[in-house]
């Protein structure tokens, strides 16, 4: 019953939702590269996140923003941070579930 009442709420997602929540993902991560990053080499990945037309392409532009804080901050500080926005695709995308940095303490 749960895997039938989950379908239906997924296919019940209107497309309005999946937008704001594009958009506050990627306001997300790009307030985290340019407080984050001060290395001016990462510019291509600010464009990738400033042009991504949906959420799957946002999540697989996490591990270069992990990279890129890493290398201006420490990993530590980059680990929290993906932590945080990894936790706004729960509920959007299903591979969100399974994340790596949702796991991080």
């Amino acid at each position: 019953m749960r895997a039938k009442s989950s379908f239906w709420g997924f296919l019940s997602k209107s497309p309005d939702s999946e937008k704001t929540q594009l958009q506050r993902i990627r306001e997300e991560m790009l307030r985290a590269f340019t407080t984050h990053c001060e290395d001016e080499s990462n510019l291509e990945l600010e464009g990738s996140l400033r042009f991504a037309r949906d959420l799957e392409t946002l999540w697989y532009l996490r591990p270069d923003l992990l990279h890129a804080i890493a290398s201006s901050r420490d990993q530590n500080t980059a680990n929290h941070i993906l932590r945080d926005i990894t936790t706004l695709f729960k509920g959007h995308l299903p591979v969100a579930k399974s994340s790596q940095f949702g796991q991080l303490k």
